[in-house]
């Protein structure tokens, strides 16, 4: 049985929630009906940032900042957008939102270009997540360069990856001018130090590819010679292969003019002459 105090707690609380109802339903009315104290549009800073402008935001968007005094605050879809903006190949990623005053936020990232592709079709700049930006005489973003001997470039997860982890060793961020990647994928590093390509095989084992490779320049090229080699290949675990194209006269240089997709370029299918060696004792010196 419920007693007086009982009773009384009772309908103080039906009260409280009575009044919590009806306090929430008039905010959400008066909050449909305020309208919009402006937009503002930031764009983060990054290598990008002086070719995304607030204005050029503003413009995609139809001169959002000049009617919004006119608009309701709730009459913005903000993820509508979000998609919008973000579909341009400018932009890496939005955020917006509604701000207590009612005021509608728009917070743009410029897209942060990893690396800028070279392939039969043209060039164009992706970011980590593989999305393209067309190059253009407007964007002229100093990143690692990809040289695709095909239409496009259909191993990115794998490659953006490979170049994440050549950036973060000073070494090998030295040692690599640009990557290529043949018809069957193979992908190739392009070194500063001229005279010769590095064909890597795939992503994987990098970290041991490289100790090899460096075994290789400390044992073999010192008495070899840096530009005995067309190609050096730690491809396959456990060795090193110097590939030479038979007839073929060793370079003193190596520039960008020999990566032009071309029958003179190395072939791996083609070569039938090659010295190898076995590292699996040798003790790389990576300075």
């Amino acid at each position: 049985m419920l007693t007086k105090r009982g009773i009384t707690l009772c309908l103080l609380s039906l009260a409280l929630s009575l009044y919590l109802v009806i306090g929430l339903a008039t905010t959400n009315g008066m909050a449909s009906e305020a309208l919009c104290n402006g937009v503002k549009i930031s764009v983060s800073q990054n290598a990008m940032s002086p070719f995304v402008t607030a204005d050029d935001i503003d413009h995609e968007l139809g001169g959002i900042v000049a009617s919004a005094d006119t608009a309701l605050a709730a009459s913005y879809n903000l993820r509508d957008i979000e998609h919008r903006l973000a579909a341009l190949s400018i932009i890496e990623s939005v955020n917006c939102q509604r701000l207590a005053n009612d005021v509608i936020a728009i917070d743009v990232v410029p897209m942060v270009p990893v690396a800028r592709v070279f392939d039969n079709r043209g060039s164009y700049y992706i970011n980590k997540a593989g999305k393209h930006l067309l190059a253009s005489a407007r964007y002229q973003i100093d990143v690692p360069v990809i040289i695709v001997d095909n239409d496009s470039l259909t191993n990115a997860s794998e490659i953006i990856p490979l170049l994440d982890q050549i950036n973060t060793n000073a070494t090998w961020a030295q040692l690599v001018g640009a990557l290529k990647v043949d018809r069957r994928g193979d992908i190739y590093i392009v070194p500063t130090v001229s005279g010769h390509i590095i064909n890597i095989g795939d992503g994987s084992n990098f970290d041991d590819k490289m100790k090899r490779l460096f075994a290789f320049y400390n044992q073999v090229l010192d008495v070899k010679g840096w530009n005995y080699y067309d190609t050096i290949s730690v491809k396959y675990a456990n060795q090193v292969i110097g590939r030479i194209v038979p007839g073929k006269l060793r370079k003193e240089t190596f520039d960008d003019t020999d990566l032009s997709f071309e029958n003179e370029d190395v072939d791996i299918e083609v070569i039938n002459q090659r010295d190898s060696i076995d590292v699996s004792t040798l003790k790389p010196k990576i300075n």
